[in-house]
């Protein structure tokens, strides 16, 4: 896939214009390859012995293609083309559903034993998502993160589900707002925190699911870790702190430093004592 943008008037009239721009997409004849670099892996493990195991490959050609992969090869099975820019994160939760992120300031949600149907986009991010978190254990959890310092915690079920058939049928788009993404919730689906593993899902207008944002960040986010079950999160980027959050809230929690250059990874121990940490030094 090759994406093409075309630029607007650019003459010297003095009279300003607004600009307008056009992108498109042009497909590969073969479209069994990526066609530009890979940015990011995810792996599907069958639970029967004598099922396929999956590989999925997110590309700069703003694809994801599905390998099934056998003891000495692995076999191109799908591909799940939606993106108009860089994929630059892919996770696989709750068994089969693949989440991606993107250049093109969308995270969306796919799933994975399909033919490549997107099934929903969100729209939250400002810019560039660069980052995503899932937990092991917790299906309904993810996390989301990007250059303009946004970290979004989202309940995938309450994100998910359309308020009625007739809002669903839209598409897979959801709305740009900030106050809300468009697949609607009624107020009887909000879940208050609680001493469970459930994330607080709270309502940004009369009726409507919102991600749960964790304010603190003030430059790009690179990285993002959370534990199994999905009750602590860490974030890091070109800050060069870590910054710890309890996702139930968005709550920040404390900060790690150390640092003395960009935060380009994270992994955080299954219990979510321990953090492991990776950033970029350039030597001259």
């Amino acid at each position: 896939m090759h994406r093409v943008g075309s630029g607007g008037n650019t003459s010297n009239s003095g009279r300003s214009r607004k600009e307008k721009r056009l992108t498109y997409v042009l497909n590969d004849a073969d479209n069994t390859k990526h066609c530009a670099g890979i940015n990011c892996l995810a792996a599907l493990k069958s639970p029967g012995a004598d099922g396929c195991d999956y590989l999925f490959t997110g590309s700069r050609d703003g694809t994801l293609k599905r390998w099934a992969l056998s003891e000495h090869s692995a076999t191109f099975s799908a591909t799940y083309e939606s993106h108009v820019d860089w994929v630059n994160d892919a996770v696989l939760t709750g068994g089969n559903t693949l989440v991606s992120c993107s250049s093109d300031a969308t995270v969306k949600v796919w799933n994975s034993l399909s033919d490549g149907t997107c099934i929903r986009t969100f729209r939250q991010h400002s810019d560039y998502v660069t980052c995503l978190a899932a937990a092991d254990k917790n299906s309904n959890f993810l996390a989301s993160g990007g250059l303009g310092g946004e970290v979004f915690i989202w309940d995938l079920e309450a994100a998910l589900t359309p308020l009625s058939k007739s809002n669903d049928a839209n598409g897979d788009d959801c709305s740009t707002s900030t106050n809300g993404l468009g697949s609607s919730l009624p107020n009887t689906s909000l879940r208050p925190i609680s001493s469970s593993n459930n994330i607080s899902v709270h309502p940004t207008q009369s009726q409507g699911y919102g991600p749960i944002a964790a304010k603190g960040h003030k430059e790009s986010v690179y990285a993002l870790a959370t534990n199994d079950r999905g009750t602590l999160l860490v974030s890091g980027g070109t800050e060069k702190v870590v910054r710890v959050w309890d996702p139930r809230t968005g709550s920040k929690t404390m900060k790690l430093r150390g640092h003395t250059d960009n935060i380009r990874a994270l992994l955080l121990d299954s219990t979510g004592r321990f953090v492991g940490q990776v950033s970029v030094n350039l030597f001259s």
